[in-house]
């Protein structure tokens, strides 16, 4: 009789390994949040909402990733339907960095990553997460501000049906994380 692993162990066996190989195809995605393992070809960027531009302290960090390693976990996700994982809440750029330094180095450390996976919770909930990541950090730039809130805007208003005002909105991002005016709001959207 084949020895049963207890759902405990196999949980330590993937949070310290990954999944085995084969694994994870018949693996069912869990509801909750939880640190994994994963290679840098199971991972991609999101492009719900893509830099404009190079991130400015890009060189910065990555030379902080290559002496210290990876310090934050990206958080990342499964779309359904689609194949591997991806970033779920900013770390485009800790991603490109990571690829660059394996290719660069060879080291296995730049090429399984520990991460933190969150079910997907749709394209609005990963603006809300980009935005909140990059933009209170004031990483983004105005335009890649701009159009996050202008993509968020037209994904409340399909999800309440009708049109937010700019207050409105500001109290539907504050109340996802992203803490913003309305007037900055107002800004944004006439600037697109």
């Amino acid at each position: 009789m084949v020895e049963q692993k207890s759902s405990v162990d196999v949980m330590r066996e993937r949070i310290s390994t990954g999944f085995p190989d084969g694994d994870r195809a018949t693996t069912k995605i869990t509801l909750n949040e939880m640190p994994m393992r994963v290679n840098l070809d199971e991972l991609r960027p999101s492009q719900v909402l893509p830099r404009l531009k190079k991130n400015e302290s890009y060189e910065d960090i990555k030379e902080s990733i290559r002496k210290k390693g990876l310090d934050h976990a990206p958080a990342i996700t499964k779309i359904p339907g689609e194949e591997g994982y991806v970033i779920s809440d900013g770390g485009n750029t800790r991603l490109q960095i990571l690829k660059e330094l394996y290719e660069e180095t060879g080291d296995k450390r730049f090429y399984t990553i520990n991460c933190i996976f969150r079910p997907w919770g749709g394209e609005l909930k990963s603006i809300v997460g980009h935005l909140t990541e990059n933009g209170l950090r004031s990483d983004y730039t105005f335009i890649e501000k701009a159009l996050g809130v202008s993509k968020s805007k037209v994904l409340y208003e399909e999800e309440v049906g009708k049109p937010l005002s700019s207050r409105e909105l500001s109290e539907c991002l504050k109340n996802h994380g992203y803490p913003i005016s309305y007037v900055l709001i107002c800004n944004s959207l006439h600037s697109i």
